[in-house]
Protein backbone atom coordinates (compact mmCIF):
# COMPACT_ATOMS: atom_id res chain seq x y z
CA UNK A 1 0.00 0.00 0.00
CA UNK A 2 1.04 3.08 -0.98
CA UNK A 3 1.25 5.56 2.61
CA UNK A 4 3.23 8.83 0.60
CA UNK A 5 0.70 11.45 1.47
CA UNK A 6 -0.84 12.75 -1.75
CA UNK A 7 0.09 15.94 -3.55
CA UNK A 8 -1.81 19.27 -2.10
CA UNK A 9 -3.27 21.32 -4.73
CA UNK A 10 -1.52 24.14 -6.33
CA UNK A 11 -2.21 27.59 -5.15
CA UNK A 12 -2.68 29.04 -8.52
CA UNK A 13 0.96 29.05 -9.67
CA UNK A 14 0.42 32.69 -12.02
CA UNK A 15 -0.83 34.25 -9.45
CA UNK A 16 2.72 35.46 -7.58
CA UNK A 17 3.51 36.47 -11.43
CA UNK A 18 0.65 38.45 -11.56
CA UNK A 19 1.26 40.25 -8.19
CA UNK A 20 4.76 40.70 -9.46
CA UNK A 21 3.33 42.74 -12.25
CA UNK A 22 0.74 44.76 -10.38
CA UNK A 23 2.91 45.66 -7.87
CA UNK A 24 6.01 46.18 -9.55
CA UNK A 25 3.73 48.34 -12.36
CA UNK A 26 1.64 50.05 -9.88
CA UNK A 27 4.53 51.29 -7.46
CA UNK A 28 6.96 52.91 -9.90
CA UNK A 29 3.90 54.63 -12.14
CA UNK A 30 2.52 56.25 -8.52
CA UNK A 31 6.59 57.08 -8.12
CA UNK A 32 6.45 58.35 -11.50
CA UNK A 33 3.13 60.42 -10.66
CA UNK A 34 4.50 61.70 -7.64
CA UNK A 35 8.35 62.35 -9.23
CA UNK A 36 7.93 62.94 -13.17
CA UNK A 37 11.76 65.15 -13.31
CA UNK A 38 13.70 61.90 -14.62
CA UNK A 39 16.89 61.52 -13.06
CA UNK A 40 20.63 59.96 -14.42
CA UNK A 41 22.63 60.95 -17.41
CA UNK A 42 22.86 57.70 -19.60
CA UNK A 43 18.96 58.31 -19.32
CA UNK A 44 19.22 62.06 -20.21
CA UNK A 45 20.72 61.16 -23.11
CA UNK A 46 18.00 58.21 -24.31
CA UNK A 47 15.32 60.74 -24.14
CA UNK A 48 17.49 63.18 -26.07
CA UNK A 49 17.92 61.10 -28.69
CA UNK A 50 14.40 59.50 -28.63
CA UNK A 51 14.10 59.76 -32.25
CA UNK A 52 17.34 57.57 -32.95
CA UNK A 53 17.66 53.31 -32.22
CA UNK A 54 21.54 53.95 -31.81
CA UNK A 55 23.03 56.24 -29.20
CA UNK A 56 26.19 56.90 -28.19
CA UNK A 57 28.31 53.27 -28.22
CA UNK A 58 25.13 51.59 -26.35
CA UNK A 59 23.71 48.54 -27.61
CA UNK A 60 20.20 49.65 -28.89
CA UNK A 61 17.60 47.39 -27.19
CA UNK A 62 16.96 49.31 -24.02
CA UNK A 63 16.58 52.15 -26.47
CA UNK A 64 13.82 51.09 -28.62
CA UNK A 65 11.25 51.35 -25.82
CA UNK A 66 12.10 54.99 -25.94
CA UNK A 67 12.32 55.25 -29.59
CA UNK A 68 9.04 53.36 -30.03
CA UNK A 69 6.98 55.85 -27.48
CA UNK A 70 8.57 58.64 -29.20
CA UNK A 71 7.24 57.79 -32.58
CA UNK A 72 3.64 57.41 -31.01
CA UNK A 73 4.13 60.68 -29.60
CA UNK A 74 4.38 60.17 -26.09
CA UNK A 75 6.00 62.12 -23.84
CA UNK A 76 8.82 61.98 -20.59
CA UNK A 77 6.17 60.30 -18.61
CA UNK A 78 4.70 57.83 -21.51
CA UNK A 79 8.52 57.28 -21.68
CA UNK A 80 8.76 56.36 -18.09
CA UNK A 81 5.54 54.38 -17.87
CA UNK A 82 6.62 52.20 -21.26
CA UNK A 83 9.88 51.69 -18.49
CA UNK A 84 8.08 50.48 -15.40
CA UNK A 85 6.05 48.09 -17.57
CA UNK A 86 9.32 46.31 -18.85
CA UNK A 87 10.76 46.26 -15.35
CA UNK A 88 7.25 45.06 -13.86
CA UNK A 89 7.37 42.10 -16.96
CA UNK A 90 10.14 41.59 -16.09
CA UNK A 91 9.81 40.83 -12.62
CA UNK A 92 6.73 38.61 -13.66
CA UNK A 93 8.81 36.41 -15.87
CA UNK A 94 11.49 36.01 -12.80
CA UNK A 95 8.76 34.50 -10.22
CA UNK A 96 7.72 32.12 -12.92
CA UNK A 97 11.27 31.28 -13.51
CA UNK A 98 11.82 30.81 -9.95
CA UNK A 99 8.82 28.78 -9.78
CA UNK A 100 10.23 26.57 -12.38
CA UNK A 101 13.41 25.82 -10.80
CA UNK A 102 12.41 24.93 -7.58
CA UNK A 103 9.33 22.77 -8.77
CA UNK A 104 11.23 19.46 -9.70
CA UNK A 105 12.90 19.03 -6.38
CA UNK A 106 10.41 20.33 -3.80
CA UNK A 107 6.27 20.11 -6.40
CA UNK A 108 4.53 22.24 -7.91
CA UNK A 109 2.25 23.43 -4.96
CA UNK A 110 5.79 24.37 -2.80
CA UNK A 111 7.36 25.75 -6.04
CA UNK A 112 4.79 28.60 -5.19
CA UNK A 113 6.70 29.75 -2.52
CA UNK A 114 9.58 30.64 -4.53
CA UNK A 115 7.78 32.44 -6.91
CA UNK A 116 6.43 34.46 -3.14
CA UNK A 117 9.81 35.24 -2.53
CA UNK A 118 10.68 36.07 -6.04
CA UNK A 119 8.10 38.73 -5.31
CA UNK A 120 9.46 40.52 -2.69
CA UNK A 121 13.09 40.53 -4.36
CA UNK A 122 11.40 42.52 -7.13
CA UNK A 123 11.20 45.55 -5.27
CA UNK A 124 14.34 45.88 -3.80
CA UNK A 125 14.83 49.56 -4.37
CA UNK A 126 17.77 49.62 -6.57
CA UNK A 127 15.45 47.91 -9.05
CA UNK A 128 12.00 49.82 -7.96
CA UNK A 129 14.03 53.29 -8.75
CA UNK A 130 16.46 52.43 -11.33
CA UNK A 131 13.28 50.66 -13.39
CA UNK A 132 11.55 53.77 -13.70
CA UNK A 133 14.23 55.49 -15.88
CA UNK A 134 16.04 54.99 -19.16
CA UNK A 135 18.47 52.31 -18.30
CA UNK A 136 18.75 48.68 -19.73
CA UNK A 137 18.75 46.74 -16.35
CA UNK A 138 14.86 46.05 -16.50
CA UNK A 139 15.41 45.00 -20.72
CA UNK A 140 18.29 42.86 -19.74
CA UNK A 141 16.70 41.14 -17.17
CA UNK A 142 13.32 40.25 -18.78
CA UNK A 143 15.37 38.61 -21.89
CA UNK A 144 17.29 36.57 -19.35
CA UNK A 145 14.62 35.72 -17.22
CA UNK A 146 12.17 34.88 -20.14
CA UNK A 147 15.03 32.76 -22.02
CA UNK A 148 16.33 30.90 -18.87
CA UNK A 149 12.13 30.15 -18.16
CA UNK A 150 12.12 28.72 -21.87
CA UNK A 151 15.47 26.63 -21.41
CA UNK A 152 14.04 25.23 -18.00
CA UNK A 153 10.39 24.67 -19.96
CA UNK A 154 11.91 23.02 -22.78
CA UNK A 155 11.54 25.48 -25.08
CA UNK A 156 15.28 25.01 -26.39
CA UNK A 157 14.57 26.86 -29.69
CA UNK A 158 12.37 29.70 -28.13
CA UNK A 159 14.98 30.19 -25.74
CA UNK A 160 17.62 30.37 -28.18
CA UNK A 161 16.00 33.48 -29.70
CA UNK A 162 15.45 35.03 -26.57
CA UNK A 163 19.25 34.35 -25.11
CA UNK A 164 20.31 36.01 -28.43
CA UNK A 165 18.77 39.48 -27.58
CA UNK A 166 20.91 39.76 -24.57
CA UNK A 167 23.54 40.65 -27.26
CA UNK A 168 21.68 43.71 -28.23
CA UNK A 169 21.45 44.93 -24.25
CA UNK A 170 24.46 44.42 -22.89
CA UNK A 171 27.68 43.48 -23.51
CA UNK A 172 27.56 41.62 -20.53
CA UNK A 173 24.96 39.40 -22.44
CA UNK A 174 27.55 38.04 -25.00
CA UNK A 175 28.83 36.05 -21.96
CA UNK A 176 25.41 34.23 -21.22
CA UNK A 177 24.93 33.67 -24.60
CA UNK A 178 28.65 31.95 -24.60
CA UNK A 179 27.68 29.98 -21.67
CA UNK A 180 24.02 29.29 -23.29
CA UNK A 181 25.92 27.70 -26.27
CA UNK A 182 27.98 26.04 -24.34
CA UNK A 183 25.24 24.60 -22.27
CA UNK A 184 22.81 23.86 -25.28
CA UNK A 185 26.26 21.68 -27.55
CA UNK A 186 24.49 21.45 -30.68
CA UNK A 187 24.61 23.36 -33.98
CA UNK A 188 20.66 24.74 -33.82
CA UNK A 189 21.92 27.12 -30.72
CA UNK A 190 24.12 29.12 -33.21
CA UNK A 191 20.35 31.20 -33.65
CA UNK A 192 21.60 32.01 -30.08
CA UNK A 193 24.65 34.65 -31.58
CA UNK A 194 21.82 35.86 -33.52
CA UNK A 195 21.88 39.34 -31.31
CA UNK A 196 25.88 39.79 -30.99
CA UNK A 197 25.97 39.03 -35.05
CA UNK A 198 23.99 42.04 -35.83
CA UNK A 199 25.64 44.39 -33.43
CA UNK A 200 29.47 43.25 -35.46
CA UNK A 201 27.14 44.02 -38.90
CA UNK A 202 26.82 47.11 -37.62
CA UNK A 203 29.48 48.31 -36.56
CA UNK A 204 31.09 46.45 -39.65
CA UNK A 205 29.41 49.23 -41.95
CA UNK A 206 30.60 51.89 -40.05
CA UNK A 207 27.41 53.17 -38.30
CA UNK A 208 27.84 55.66 -35.33
CA UNK A 209 25.38 56.37 -32.46
CA UNK A 210 23.47 59.51 -32.36
CA UNK A 211 25.00 61.66 -29.43
CA UNK A 212 23.03 64.72 -28.33
CA UNK A 213 25.74 66.06 -26.34
CA UNK A 214 29.46 66.07 -27.06
CA UNK A 215 29.86 64.67 -23.33
CA UNK A 216 32.30 61.55 -23.54
CA UNK A 217 30.06 58.57 -22.49
CA UNK A 218 32.86 55.51 -22.78
CA UNK A 219 33.76 54.47 -19.47
CA UNK A 220 36.80 52.59 -20.63
CA UNK A 221 38.44 55.79 -22.09
CA UNK A 222 42.22 56.28 -20.35
CA UNK A 223 41.41 53.38 -17.51
CA UNK A 224 44.69 52.52 -17.95
CA UNK A 225 46.22 56.39 -17.08
CA UNK A 226 43.24 56.98 -14.35
CA UNK A 227 42.84 53.66 -12.42
CA UNK A 228 44.58 53.67 -8.54
CA UNK A 229 43.99 51.18 -6.65
CA UNK A 230 43.64 52.58 -3.52
CA UNK A 231 40.40 54.47 -5.34
CA UNK A 232 39.07 51.43 -7.48
CA UNK A 233 39.21 49.56 -3.58
CA UNK A 234 37.35 51.89 -1.65
CA UNK A 235 34.41 51.83 -4.33
CA UNK A 236 34.76 48.05 -4.18
CA UNK A 237 33.93 48.52 -0.45
CA UNK A 238 31.42 51.17 -0.95
CA UNK A 239 29.68 48.32 -3.65
CA UNK A 240 30.00 45.83 -0.76
CA UNK A 241 28.04 47.88 1.28
CA UNK A 242 25.56 48.26 -1.12
CA UNK A 243 25.60 44.90 -1.62
CA UNK A 244 24.24 44.08 1.56
CA UNK A 245 22.05 47.27 2.14
CA UNK A 246 20.06 45.75 -0.98
CA UNK A 247 19.64 42.23 0.28
CA UNK A 248 22.08 41.03 -2.01
CA UNK A 249 24.54 38.82 0.78
CA UNK A 250 21.52 36.81 1.57
CA UNK A 251 20.51 36.22 -1.99
CA UNK A 252 23.83 35.24 -2.99
CA UNK A 253 23.68 32.87 -0.01
CA UNK A 254 20.10 31.49 -0.62
CA UNK A 255 21.73 31.43 -4.00
CA UNK A 256 24.39 29.02 -3.13
CA UNK A 257 22.10 26.63 -0.79
CA UNK A 258 20.00 26.74 -3.65
CA UNK A 259 22.82 25.80 -6.33
CA UNK A 260 23.38 22.87 -4.15
CA UNK A 261 19.71 21.55 -4.00
CA UNK A 262 19.35 21.91 -7.94
CA UNK A 263 22.88 20.38 -8.25
CA UNK A 264 21.40 18.21 -11.43
CA UNK A 265 20.15 21.09 -12.73
CA UNK A 266 21.68 22.95 -15.73
CA UNK A 267 19.65 25.89 -15.67
CA UNK A 268 20.29 26.38 -12.35
CA UNK A 269 23.95 26.58 -13.21
CA UNK A 270 23.25 28.61 -15.83
CA UNK A 271 21.45 31.57 -13.68
CA UNK A 272 24.31 30.97 -10.75
CA UNK A 273 26.75 31.91 -13.81
CA UNK A 274 25.42 34.75 -14.69
CA UNK A 275 24.78 36.37 -11.14
CA UNK A 276 28.21 36.34 -10.42
CA UNK A 277 29.63 36.68 -13.99
CA UNK A 278 27.55 40.06 -13.90
CA UNK A 279 29.08 40.69 -10.30
CA UNK A 280 32.64 40.30 -11.60
CA UNK A 281 31.66 42.23 -14.70
CA UNK A 282 30.78 45.18 -12.20
CA UNK A 283 33.82 45.22 -10.53
CA UNK A 284 35.90 46.06 -13.66
CA UNK A 285 32.56 48.56 -14.24
CA UNK A 286 33.67 50.58 -11.18
CA UNK A 287 37.02 51.07 -12.41
CA UNK A 288 36.04 52.21 -14.86
CA UNK A 289 33.12 54.77 -13.83
CA UNK A 290 35.30 55.11 -10.90
CA UNK A 291 32.34 55.32 -8.27
CA UNK A 292 30.23 52.56 -6.63
CA UNK A 293 26.25 53.63 -7.51
CA UNK A 294 22.96 51.91 -6.34
CA UNK A 295 22.40 50.82 -10.13
CA UNK A 296 25.65 48.26 -10.30
CA UNK A 297 23.71 46.35 -7.50
CA UNK A 298 20.75 45.36 -9.68
CA UNK A 299 21.37 43.23 -12.47
CA UNK A 300 23.72 40.84 -10.12
CA UNK A 301 21.36 41.01 -6.60
CA UNK A 302 17.98 40.20 -9.16
CA UNK A 303 19.62 37.45 -10.97
CA UNK A 304 20.78 36.11 -7.41
CA UNK A 305 17.59 36.25 -5.73
CA UNK A 306 16.13 34.17 -8.59
CA UNK A 307 18.53 31.51 -7.62
CA UNK A 308 17.94 32.29 -3.95
CA UNK A 309 14.30 32.08 -4.12
CA UNK A 310 14.03 29.29 -5.31
CA UNK A 311 15.78 27.69 -2.35
CA UNK A 312 12.78 29.70 -0.19
CA UNK A 313 10.28 26.72 -0.46
CA UNK A 314 13.15 24.10 1.48
CA UNK A 315 12.09 26.38 4.71
CA UNK A 316 9.04 24.67 4.38
CA UNK A 317 9.95 21.28 5.94
CA UNK A 318 9.37 23.11 9.67
CA UNK A 319 6.43 23.32 11.42
CA UNK A 320 4.63 27.09 10.90
CA UNK A 321 7.65 28.17 9.08
CA UNK A 322 5.31 29.11 6.29
CA UNK A 323 3.50 31.76 8.45
CA UNK A 324 7.25 32.68 9.72
CA UNK A 325 8.11 33.09 6.16
CA UNK A 326 4.57 34.94 4.73
CA UNK A 327 5.33 37.77 7.18
CA UNK A 328 9.09 38.25 6.43
CA UNK A 329 7.92 38.57 3.00
CA UNK A 330 5.29 40.84 3.30
CA UNK A 331 7.18 43.22 5.60
CA UNK A 332 9.78 43.04 3.56
CA UNK A 333 7.95 44.18 0.43
CA UNK A 334 7.00 47.37 2.35
CA UNK A 335 9.86 48.55 3.69
CA UNK A 336 11.79 47.58 0.18
CA UNK A 337 8.33 50.15 -1.65
CA UNK A 338 8.91 52.80 0.81
CA UNK A 339 13.39 52.47 0.52
CA UNK A 340 12.77 52.55 -3.21
CA UNK A 341 10.29 55.70 -2.81
CA UNK A 342 12.89 57.64 -1.19
CA UNK A 343 15.69 56.70 -3.45
CA UNK A 344 13.52 58.23 -6.21
CA UNK A 345 12.97 61.41 -4.64
CA UNK A 346 16.64 61.51 -3.42
CA UNK A 347 18.02 60.97 -7.17
CA UNK A 348 15.90 63.62 -8.56
CA UNK A 349 16.37 66.15 -6.01
CA UNK A 350 20.25 66.45 -7.87
CA UNK A 351 18.77 68.05 -10.45
CA UNK A 352 16.44 70.35 -9.04
CA UNK A 353 17.99 73.53 -9.89
CA UNK A 354 17.30 72.50 -13.79
CA UNK A 355 14.27 71.50 -13.15
CA UNK A 356 13.73 74.81 -11.34
CA UNK A 357 14.73 76.85 -14.37
CA UNK A 358 13.00 74.58 -16.69
CA UNK A 359 9.78 75.68 -14.94
CA UNK A 360 10.53 79.19 -15.50
CA UNK A 361 11.64 79.08 -18.44
CA UNK A 362 8.13 77.79 -19.89
CA UNK A 363 6.55 80.57 -17.49
CA UNK A 364 8.61 83.25 -18.98
CA UNK A 365 8.78 82.79 -22.85
CA UNK A 366 7.43 79.07 -23.84
CA UNK A 367 9.03 79.53 -27.14
CA UNK A 368 11.74 81.38 -26.74
CA UNK A 369 15.52 80.31 -27.80
CA UNK A 370 17.57 80.02 -24.66
CA UNK A 371 21.35 80.76 -24.43
CA UNK A 372 22.47 78.62 -21.32
CA UNK A 373 25.98 78.87 -19.27
CA UNK A 374 25.30 75.64 -17.21
CA UNK A 375 26.66 74.32 -13.79
CA UNK A 376 29.23 71.79 -14.68
CA UNK A 377 31.24 69.08 -12.97
CA UNK A 378 28.62 66.69 -12.31
CA UNK A 379 27.92 63.13 -12.27
CA UNK A 380 30.35 60.13 -12.50
CA UNK A 381 34.50 61.49 -13.48
CA UNK A 382 32.75 65.00 -13.17
CA UNK A 383 32.03 64.36 -16.91
CA UNK A 384 28.46 66.34 -16.95
CA UNK A 385 26.43 69.28 -16.91
CA UNK A 386 23.14 71.03 -16.32
CA UNK A 387 22.30 71.17 -20.38
CA UNK A 388 22.63 67.58 -20.48
CA UNK A 389 19.83 67.56 -17.92
CA UNK A 390 17.46 70.34 -19.43
CA UNK A 391 17.52 68.18 -22.52
CA UNK A 392 17.05 65.25 -20.53
CA UNK A 393 13.83 66.36 -18.38
CA UNK A 394 11.95 68.53 -20.86
CA UNK A 395 11.41 68.39 -25.05
CA UNK A 396 13.76 70.98 -25.58
CA UNK A 397 17.41 70.75 -27.65
CA UNK A 398 20.33 71.92 -27.89
CA UNK A 399 20.59 73.64 -31.30
CA UNK A 400 16.77 73.93 -31.86
CA UNK A 401 15.14 75.69 -28.24
CA UNK A 402 18.65 76.56 -26.59
CA UNK A 403 22.27 76.67 -27.18
CA UNK A 404 24.66 75.40 -24.81
CA UNK A 405 27.41 77.41 -24.08
CA UNK A 406 29.56 74.95 -22.83
CA UNK A 407 29.32 72.68 -25.69
CA UNK A 408 30.12 75.60 -28.48
CA UNK A 409 33.38 77.02 -29.91
CA UNK A 410 34.51 80.15 -28.16
CA UNK A 411 34.23 81.28 -32.02
CA UNK A 412 30.90 80.96 -32.48
CA UNK A 413 29.10 81.75 -28.58
CA UNK A 414 29.26 85.19 -29.52
CA UNK A 415 27.14 85.05 -32.51
CA UNK A 416 24.66 82.83 -31.51
CA UNK A 417 23.95 83.96 -28.20
CA UNK A 418 22.69 87.11 -29.43
CA UNK A 419 20.49 85.26 -31.81
CA UNK A 420 19.14 83.85 -28.87
CA UNK A 421 15.88 85.85 -26.59
CA UNK A 422 17.02 85.11 -22.87
CA UNK A 423 19.67 83.64 -21.21
CA UNK A 424 20.05 80.84 -18.38
CA UNK A 425 22.81 81.14 -16.32
CA UNK A 426 24.14 79.28 -13.06
CA UNK A 427 25.04 81.49 -10.57
CA UNK A 428 27.14 78.89 -7.88
CA UNK A 429 26.68 81.42 -5.02
CA UNK A 430 23.15 80.93 -5.09
CA UNK A 431 22.87 78.08 -6.13
CA UNK A 432 20.72 78.23 -8.37
CA UNK A 433 19.88 79.51 -12.42
CA UNK A 434 19.50 82.76 -13.15
CA UNK A 435 16.93 83.18 -16.02
CA UNK A 436 16.45 86.29 -17.72
CA UNK A 437 14.22 87.30 -21.03
CA UNK A 438 16.63 90.11 -22.80
CA UNK A 439 15.72 93.76 -22.00
CA UNK A 440 13.38 92.22 -19.06
CA UNK A 441 13.84 92.02 -15.29
CA UNK A 442 16.02 88.82 -14.20
CA UNK A 443 14.38 86.29 -12.14
CA UNK A 444 16.50 84.35 -9.75
CA UNK A 445 15.63 81.18 -8.90
CA UNK A 446 15.50 80.05 -4.75
CA UNK A 447 17.82 78.04 -3.17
Amino acid sequence: MNLRPAEPTVPTPWLPAVVALVVGFGWRMLLVSQTPTAFAYDGFQRWAGRDHLLIQDWLPAAQLWVWAVAQLGGGLVEGRAAMALVSAVAAAMGTLLAQRLAAPRFGEARAVWAGWAFVAASTTPAWTSWGTVFYQESTFLLFLFAAFWAGAAGHLRLGDVLVGALGLVRYEGWVVVAAWAVWRRTPQAAVAAWGPLVWLAIKALGIHGYAASPTDFADWNGLVERFRFAAWWADVGNFGGRLWGSGGVVWFGLGAVALWLHRADPVARLVAFAAVAQLGITLAWIAGLEVATSRMVVVPVVVAAVLGASAVPWALRWRHAGWALLVVLVASVGVQLVEGRDRVRGEARHFRPEAEALEVMLAECPGCRWWVVPRAGLGSRARHDGCEVLQGISTLRAGREFECARWLDEAARPALEAATDGSVRWDADKKAYRVERHLSDAAILPD
